[in-house]
């Protein structure tokens, strides 16, 4: 066991030591104010004070910041290091610090999100996006920078303590998909094709009017309709996704086909069988009461189960009410936190986190998963090709799996279409996803 000494234990240090030691580097730990106890405990001891102990432990200064309460508005010391850059660094020269940083200030501001709680400039969607973020702007977005130090931290543990075993953990990979607009014809309201139609007839758009009306009269198959592709994909690879539905009424920004469709019952009960499922909060739902628990209601009663796992559409979080908002109505699990306009670690981890509300200084029952990559990322927002893909998301694989985290993926049904503007996508989803699962099971092998 590992026992962490300081001198006042808050509910930050309890939060983020449990997160750190427990979570990433696998250990059973304690935390204590008795110096005596510390100084007569024979494992392996870590000094989180500015006191001096005698005999074989690891030092870290703290910096204060998981003894305060509230939120202000600062940004953290920085100073660039290789391989990683430094969150808290020590800054008296004067005292001995192990590691040249407290870590566990640097983890609990980078998980627990305090940033976005201060002042910043939305974009478009209302956002708190990457170019606002303290690693895009420090150059560390693409580093799961709290589990490369936990990791660190864990290595420094074992050559002064070998005899303290860590819990092991693999590589883990986690696809999941959108389902925005599950059909591009099929399943809409008459009154809304009919619009559509005498669109492409302003517009002079007839292959698109030739098209669609094909698809209406079952002639041809709809452009989104690639789920027969991704089930034959799990059956092939062996794997379980994830899909997050949205169950809206129509909206400038919620476009789904009608949920009272039977194209939109059937897609869900076909899908539910062999994937696990989830709601998609709509838009609107961050501004109408109500709304959330109306499109629970519809996901439950077509599944006919609970409904316990969310993803924000257009991955809209506002902290701490979206979170607060979810807990309300028993959903327990988070895929939102990842930024659209960049690939990356948004909260510095690719490890999932129980969600600690700042306001309240406590640690909640959502466990949020990081998401890591996105389709519409790559492609509007850092403008790669297929093949620029393909090489990026293997490289996000990589980085991830040097720290054994998990890897989440969020793909859509109509960028799987192969059509344009999503010609050549296909074929980058399926290398990602094998060289993902290929990760993973090599891991699980190893493990064995």
């Amino acid at each position: 066991m590992v026992l962490l000494y300081t001198a006042r234990i808050s509910n930050r240090l309890q939060y983020i030591v449990k997160f750190v030691l427990g979570e990433i580097c696998g250990y059973d730990y304690s935390v204590t104010t008795s110096a005596e106890n510390f100084i007569n405990f024979k494992g392996a001891r870590i000094n989180y004070s500015d006191k001096e102990f005698p005999g074989d432990l690891i030092r870290i200064l703290p910096h204060g910041f998981l003894n305060e309460k509230g939120i202000r508005d600062f940004q953290p010391a920085f100073q660039e290091r290789e391989p990683w850059p430094l969150v808290f660094p020590n800054e008296d020269e004067d005292k001995r610090c192990d590691l040249g940083y407290d870590i566990f200030s640097a983890a609990f501001y980078l998980v627990s999100r305090y940033e976005e709680y201060l002042p910043y400039l939305e974009d478009r969607y209302g956002r708190f996006e990457a170019d606002q973020s303290f690693s895009y702007q420090n150059r560390f977005l693409e580093k799961p920078l709290v589990d490369l130090q936990a990791m660190d931290l864990r290595k420094k543990l074992t050559e002064k303590f070998p005899f303290e075993i860590a819990r092991s953990r693999t590589f883990k990979f986690i696809p999941t998909y959108d389902i925005d607009v599950a059909y591009a014809y099929r399943g809409r309201e008459l009154s809304r094709n009919i619009l559509a139609i005498g669109k492409d007839i302003l517009t002079f758009n007839f292959a698109n009017l030739k098209y669609r009306i094909q698809v209406l009269v079952k002639r041809k198959p709809d452009p989104y309709d690639t789920y027969d592709f991704q089930l034959d994909l799990q059956k092939q690879l062996r794997f379980r996704p994830i899909y997050f539905f949205l169950a809206a009424r129509y909206g400038h920004r919620d476009k789904n086909i009608s949920i009272y469709s039977k194209h939109f019952f059937h897609l869900l009960k076909k899908l539910g069988d062999y994937a696990d499922t989830g709601i998609h909060p709509s838009y609107n739902s961050h501004y109408k009461q109500g709304r959330l628990l109306e499109e629970i209601k519809t996901i439950a009663g077509i599944l006919n189960q609970t409904v316990e796992r969310s993803r924000q559409h257009y991955l809209k979080i506002h902290l701490p009410d979206t979170y607060l908002n979810l807990l309300r109505y028993n959903i327990f699990e988070d895929y939102s936190m990842g930024f659209a306009s960049h690939t990356g670690f948004r909260a510095g981890t690719c490890t999932p986190f129980f969600f600690f509300n700042l306001p309240e200084e406590n640690e909640t029952k959502l466990k949020v998963f990081p998401i890591t990559l996105m389709d519409a990322t790559l492609r509007d927002y850092m403008k790669l090709d297929p093949d620029q893909a393909t090489v990026k998301a293997k490289q996000l694989a990589d980085i991830v799996k040097a720290v054994n985290g998990t890897l989440i993926s969020l793909w859509h049904n109509d960028s799987l279409s192969d059509r344009p503007p999503w010609k050549g996508w296909r074929k980058m989803y399926v290398d990602m996803i094998e060289y993902a699962i290929r990760i993973q099971r090599a891991g699980e092998q190893k493990k064995i």
